[in-house]
């Protein structure tokens, strides 16, 4: 019952708005309806982890002194580069808009990399990767398994390996030098 009031609610309240803006011309007429909250929220999710790959790549390529963490982070660009591609051609289909910018919880993450120079880069980098690519890898398996979508859950299936390789390579990134103090004494 609470949820049919609340789906009543919800109709009434975004009539008057539906009537004073047009839909989008690029979204199919009907097709937004019919994305689940779950879909929704996976295709939002891979679309700011690709973002984010592709922006902490980029400055992994600037900032690493290691031509591992330098390499990786080509590999990590190119891939999330062609997922992002891949999010794109299915949006439209799916009736959903991808972000095209970080929220505020991963900009701050990319900002705390930025402010890092050397080995603690490289420190904090490849524990973003790691942790990242595991939380990724969590979720596309989620959604390979249990998601609604078909068209999405094969995808998710043929993305998967990928993300698997991209966490055997950041778990195998060098150990990054030990953080040292001004006067040369290590942490």
């Amino acid at each position: 019952m609470r949820k049919l009031v609340l789906a009543a609610a919800l109709v009434a309240l975004a009539t008057p708005l539906h009537a004073q803006s047009p839909a989008p011309a690029t979204r199919p007429t009907g097709t937004h309806a019919t994305v689940s909250p779950t879909t929704k929220k996976f295709v939002d999710n891979a679309a700011m982890t690709d973002i984010f790959e592709i922006k902490a790549g980029q400055l992994a390529q600037q900032k690493a002194p290691d031509t591992a963490y330098k390499d990786f982070a080509q590999m990590t660009i190119e891939d999330h580069t062609k997922t992002t591609d891949q999010l794109k051609d299915m949006a439209p289909k799916l009736g959903l808009e991808l972000p095209q910018q970080l929220d505020k919880m991963h900009q701050a993450a990319i900002d705390k990399l930025n402010s890092q120079s050397s080995a603690a880069f490289e420190r904090l980098y490849k524990t973003d990767q790691v942790r990242g690519h595991r939380e990724a890898v969590a979720m596309f398996e989620r959604y390979a398994k249990s998601g609604d979508n078909p068209d999405l859950k094969k995808w998710a299936a043929d993305t998967l390996p990928t993300l698997r390789k991209h966490l055997q390579h950041a778990e195998a990134l060098p150990r990054p030098a030990p953080a040292t103090t001004g006067t040369g004494t290590r942490k």
